[in-house]
């Protein structure tokens, strides 16, 4: 074949392979949220779905934060796509905005279809026509009587129940969505994420794929899902979309730092993440939009648990009590107590309002919920608020503190595991 005619062969394959490209791979270099939804519309005029929902998403990464238009435009792939749930979520947290004049056809559209049988469709439909939602839907927590897939809910005087059962789990940490009023739950040892929906009480894995699961976190404003997992060779941070479960990230410490074992994450006011490191003793940070973690203060103790109460001052429980962490000079003091306040066996520590709430050893494998007051300057504990005397956690990692209520994991009889609910007045 003559140098010309190779030449030739050579451009129609090249040509070949550019027209057998999806758009996905042109969308993710997509300069701009205009463009990506552009592109966006063409996927789905051409009823490829997967394609549409990847560039749905791509648009709400480019565009505005909390952007209407974007998010009815990803609950719509995500319909078309196959996550009619997905979708439920997207258009709950929409309906939550209560935009003014904001166009929404989920309630007609074919492209919703999928959607509109799954139950917690009649509280979303209600709150996008702006009409109070459905008294059975809205009084979540409070329903007591017996209800499929093996939940019930009870009420107690100080703490309400969600009861579920699931095989062969192994509880690590415990998060709360409360936009879309679903749990997730860390299953350690089978190294997934299972959500659980406070309204349909469905059950439904969220992702899989990491190390022995040690804690996870939200990040309401991002809305993102962090976790921290490890295995004999290597601790990760991750990050998800809160609503897909999806992958968007993972990070390890750099090689100089091994060996390393997360053992909690946390975010912080001013967008950064933390990850706790019980083998080294150390606090490691994500800056806001950073591509890698760095060292942010070395600690004096072994930790077990973190609460950051502002960007740069961070709280860091161990066996004998508290550390005062400061990221920005990297300094590390004891948090001072007043007599008769115990900070001694702290497993699980978060902040609220000026205090810290935290799940505390008890002895004899009981531990309990406490509130711990400081004083004005931050450096002293004053006193103890007992919530819960008597915990009955298999894990006490699995707790956290969201909109002003204390939720936790308790083991219940045999494979049930109930969430429990503390309001923190």
């Amino acid at each position: 074949m003559s140098p010309a005619n190779n030449l030739i062969l050579i451009l129609a394959l090249i040509a070949s392979v550019q027209t057998s490209l999806s758009p996905l791979g042109r969308g993710a270099d997509c300069r701009d949220s205009q463009e990506c939804r552009q592109l966006a519309m063409e996927a789905a005029g051409r009823k490829d779905y997967e394609t549409f929902h990847d560039l749905a998403w791509r648009v709400m990464q480019t565009g505005p934060k909390n952007d209407p238009g974007s998010m009815l435009l990803l609950a719509r792939a995500q319909s078309l796509s196959g996550r009619p749930g997905d979708a439920l979520v997207m258009l709950r947290r929409l309906a939550l905005m209560r935009t003014p004049g904001a166009p929404n056809d989920a309630a007609t559209s074919e492209d919703f279809a999928a959607v509109r049988p799954l139950a917690g469709w009649s509280e979303v439909e209600a709150r996008l026509s702006g009409a109070p939602a459905p008294a059975a839907v809205m009084s979540g927590f409070s329903r007591t009587s017996p209800v499929e897939s093996g939940f019930s809910r009870t009420t107690a005087s100080t703490t309400e129940t969600l009861r579920f059962t699931t095989p062969l789990f192994t509880p690590a940490g415990l998060a709360y969505d409360a936009v879309s009023r679903r749990f997730i739950v860390g299953d350690r040892h089978a190294r997934k994420l299972t959500v659980v929906d406070e309204f349909s009480l469905h059950v439904a894995n969220l992702a899989s794929g990491f190390a022995d699961i040690a804690a996870l976190e939200i990040d309401p404003r991002e809305g993102t899902l962090w976790v921290v997992s490890a295995d004999d060779e290597q601790t990760t941070l991750h990050k998800l979309q809160l609503v897909s479960g999806r992958a968007l990230g993972a990070y390890t410490v750099p090689a100089s730092f091994k060996p390393a074992r997360f053992v909690d994450v946390a975010a912080t006011s001013g967008g950064a993440v933390l990850a706790l490191d019980r083998a080294g003793c150390r606090l490691f940070r994500l800056r806001s939009k950073g591509q890698a973690l760095e060292l942010a203060v070395t600690l004096p103790e072994r930790p077990a648990s973190m609460a950051p109460a502002a960007d740069s001052l961070v709280y860091v429980a161990h066996a004998d009590g508290v550390t005062r962490a400061d990221t920005a000079s990297r300094a590390a003091t004891p948090l001072k107590a007043n007599a008769g306040v115990d900070l001694r066996g702290i497993v699980r520590l978060r902040w609220h309002q000026g205090s810290l709430i935290a799940v505390q050893a008890a002895g004899d494998g009981v531990y309990r919920a406490i509130r711990i007051a400081l004083d004005p300057a931050r450096r002293t504990a004053t006193g103890i608020t007992v919530l819960e005397g008597s915990l009955r956690t298999t894990d006490p990692t699995a707790a956290t503190v969201v909109s002003g209520v204390l939720y936790f994991l308790e083991s219940g009889e045999g494979a049930e595991m109930i969430v429990r609910r503390i309001p923190l007045r």
